[in-house]
């Protein structure tokens, strides 16, 4: 009797816990979508419902919680991720699109960004505690959410899997590109400013190919922590200087400058904000490693303060860049800046950032194929730790000069921009999870059935006792 006394209890308390959790996951907007009879039909059977709870999460040993990192920290990790050579395109998005119709840009897209950014880490941190499993990346969050979905939709799970894999690897190759067109247009200016009769655009990007393919062979992760702490250094020490240099020089008459545009130009800028806006890709790796992972979202959250600053920043230099050059505002902001001292020292600076910074972004390219490819040759038979040494690196290699390709064939950054962030920015920008409404309504009903099976026992053990 006391047994299923404190079983009858046990259940009804996990029920009321899987409801009180669905009030925090659920929105009042997901529930106006759904029909909520419907969905509660397809909840299996009380023990079943039991069953996919799980036992409880196991507590994180010390050296487990030494390695996650703090909110503050956090914090600064999505900023400096988002923080990016993107920045310097906003002022001309404001120029296509018109200094106001900018602002909304933004904005809108900012906010939209955030929460589709915390649907997902919600969405993610749900599938991984019903499925017991390690924290979810991106591709593995959205082949655990169709299998959660609806019955036709399941068996398109290693597809969605893919498609999104495919993307974040084009975002990356894109972002590459950028940062390649960076190089060569700055490293432009800099030769003007040393030589009377430097070399033209299009001739130093071969030359610059074996520098970029230098840089590529660094495999050490010590390496890649300090070009990363080096290159965070100096961005901070730029950023700082030409906002300056924005505010203090002399600005054009706020009535010359037009509100509005075109449809071309308000898509154009579209593009390019959402290439600025380039974080969603970091978003759940970096969720993992924090000690509270509930601190990434709620209206004070990791996510909502960092997009938040990000937003203001970004509106800041797209406005006032706007404001200082007008329409002979260039591809990035930089190019605008005098070659004198100051604009050279800025510009060098720049040069040495997204030079270091292409390594970092190749890096995610390296670590979601290159497994697949190592898989098959140890599959192979005769195949030894050198030769694996061998490809590794002409894999890398192959990516630089997919990178230089596409680089020399878009060779404007007022063209590459907004082509990433129209097409792999935008699907992970504004990626949707439809399956987020139906597990957070099946976690309720789930909870429900727990409690209902509760009260049933305690009502069959009481009328027991009375005869």
């Amino acid at each position: 009797m006391d047994r299923r006394l404190s079983q009858g209890i046990r259940r009804m308390s996990e029920g009321f816990l899987q409801i009180a959790n669905t009030d925090r996951i659920l929105d009042l907007h997901d529930l106006g979508m759904h029909n909520v009879a419907s969905e509660y039909r397809l909840v299996s059977k009380c023990e079943e419902a039991e069953a996919s709870l799980g036992p409880p999460r196991r507590k994180l040993t010390f050296v487990e919680m030494k390695e996650k990192i703090s909110t503050k920290f956090a914090l600064i990790n999505l900023m400096k991720g988002m923080l990016g050579a993107g920045c310097f395109s906003v002022p001309l998005a404001f120029k296509q699109a018109g200094y106001l119709t900018g602002f909304g840009i933004i904005f809108t897209l900012g906010i939209l960004s955030a929460i589709c950014m915390i649907k997902l880490v919600k969405c993610s941190g749900y599938l991984s505690k019903i499925n017991q499993s390690a924290p979810l990346d991106y591709g593995n969050m959205a082949y655990k959410a169709t299998q959660a979905s609806y019955k036709p939709l399941r068996r398109f799970a290693p597809i969605s899997k893919f498609i999104v894999n495919s993307s974040l690897i084009i975002l990356q190759l894109g972002i590459c590109c950028v940062f390649y067109i960076f190089v060569v247009y700055h490293l432009h200016e800099l030769l003007e400013f040393l030589m009377e009769n430097p070399p033209s655009r299009a001739t130093l990007f071969p030359l610059v190919l074996p520098a970029f393919i230098l840089l590529c062979s660094l495999s050490s992760m010590r390496a890649l922590s300090l070009v990363s702490l080096g290159g965070n250094f100096l961005m901070l020490i730029a950023l700082a200087v030409i906002m300056f240099q924005l505010v203090t020089c002399e600005h054009k008459k706020l009535e010359d400058l037009p509100v509005y545009t075109d449809i071309r130009g308000i898509v154009t800028a579209a593009g390019a904000i959402l290439y600025a806006l380039e974080g969603q890709a970091m978003v759940l790796p970096l969720e993992n490693r924090m000690k509270r992972p509930e601190d990434m979202t709620g209206p004070f959250g990791v996510l909502s303060i960092g997009v938040g600053m990000v937003v203001i920043i970004y509106s800041f230099a797209g406005f006032f860049g706007f404001l200082a050059f007008g329409d002979d505002v260039q591809d990035t902001v930089t190019l605008n800046l005098p070659n004198n001292e100051l604009g050279i020292f800025v510009k060098s600076v720049l040069l040495l950032v997204v030079y270091s910074g292409f390594l970092i972004q190749i890096f995610p390219i390296v670590a979601m194929i290159w497994p697949m490819i190592k898989r098959k040759l140890k599959n192979s038979c005769g195949v030894q730790q050198t030769t694996k040494r061998i490809v590794h690196f002409a894999f890398r290699y192959a990516i630089v000069l997919i990178v230089f390709i596409l680089a020399y064939s878009i060779p404007r950054l007022s063209d590459m921009v907004p082509l990433v962030g129209v097409t792999a920015g935008m699907l992970l920008a504004l990626i949707t999870i439809r399956t987020t409404p139906r597990t957070c309504i099946m976690m309720a009903a789930k909870g429900t059935r727990i409690f209902s099976g509760g009260v049933l026992e305690l009502e069959e053990m009481i009328l027991k006792v009375d005869t």
